[in-house]
């Protein structure tokens, strides 16, 4: 590939990454609405199912693509992955994709363990801070998106 196709490609792949951080703060901003619905309206227990529901389907989704290679998403969103992926090495990708396995597997177990162990109908049981883990989840998915587009701003001037 030349030098100018290179950049090309990093320009075109920065601007589908600002559009999927765009898309992402959306969701997030959905899920935090969501979040203050269920915790005010006393069904933390239901949002807890959802969410032990949802992380075997990703579990599955993510290990189909480190075995099969394809990827489930968007255009843009495959778009995005392949040149990481290409980016990256192979190596390093299937690294990045057993750790994404085994951290949503971690956090699969732990939820299922707090679900089986709390007593969910107990009287004076307050779940009002339980935003604030999730607003630093935020701020650092944002933080990390807009580090990882200023890197490849700083490869393309940088060549």
């Amino acid at each position: 590939m030349e030098e100018e196709e290179i950049q090309q490609e990093i320009k075109e792949i920065k601007k589908l990454k600002k559009k999927q951080l765009l898309w992402g703060n959306l969701f997030m901003l959905v899920l935090f609405l969501f979040l203050i619905y269920f915790l005010e309206g006393g069904k933390i227990l239901f949002l807890t199912w959802v969410l032990l529901i949802s992380l075997p389907i990703m579990i599955v989704l993510s290990l189909r693509t480190l075995i099969t290679g394809t990827i489930i998403g968007t255009k843009n969103m495959r778009r995005i992955w392949a040149f990481d992926r290409k980016r990256w090495g192979e190596k390093k990708w299937k690294l990045l994709k057993i750790f994404e396995i085994v951290l949503l597997t971690g956090l699969g177990v732990g939820l299922a363990a707090l679900v089986f162990n709390t007593n969910f109908d107990a009287p004076n049981q307050t779940f009002v801070g339980s935003a604030f883990p999730f607003l630093g989840a935020w701020f650092g998915y944002n933080l990390g998106e807009i580090s990882r587009i200023k890197k490849l701003k700083e490869q393309a001037s940088n060549g």
